[in-house]
């Protein structure tokens, strides 16, 4: 199964502001989340940010896989898509190919990326930098354990300050 990350940074590489309030985002990362989402038809995200996005903005409305990793084990959707569940990366994504997947994004937050890079499942990374430096917020990624190392696929100027990154990461021999 191929496993990317789209995720939006800030310029000094913070994703989330300390307010934890998206208003930073550009409508050109809205419209690459969507469509990025829509394409691959499994998505994978923490508990935090499903609560940013539901109910109006979950990318997958009626069709494909919304995983959501939590510990809440009440968690609930009205969204025929969302499966909530504290499983690890790799029985996750043992769970999306039965369901007939083959390809999935992490859309986030930092812990399930980082577990998802930490046991190197990892493909490739989109993203998207965007013109604003936070004093404090959240990093990408916590407590990951080994470097990786990325090959750079291409650099696309979404709008006059924003650009997309799309990275793969080398896997370790």
């Amino acid at each position: 199964m191929r496993i990317s990350i789209y995720i939006a940074i800030s310029a000094n590489g913070l994703i989330s502001n300390s307010r934890n309030v998206p208003d930073w985002l550009s409508p050109e990362y809205g419209q690459g989340f969507v469509s990025i989402c829509q394409k691959m038809r499994a998505v994978i995200m923490g508990k935090t940010t499903y609560n940013i996005l539901t109910p109006d903005h979950l990318p997958l409305q009626k069709e494909g896989t919304t995983v959501v990793l939590t510990t809440d084990e009440q968690a609930k959707s009205d969204n025929p898509t969302v499966v909530f569940t504290k499983s690890k990366a790799t029985e996750i994504t043992e769970m999306l190919e039965k369901k007939g997947h083959t390809e999935a994004v992490i859309i986030g937050g930092a812990m399930a990326m980082s577990e998802f890079i930490n046991v190197g499942l990892v493909d490739d990374i989109y993203f998207v930098m965007e013109p604003v430096l936070f004093g404090s917020g959240l990093p990408m990624l916590k407590d990951v354990e080994h470097e990786s190392k990325l090959n750079l696929q291409s650099v696309t100027k979404l709008n006059e300050n924003t650009v997309q990154l799309h990275y793969e990461i080398k896997k370790q021999s």
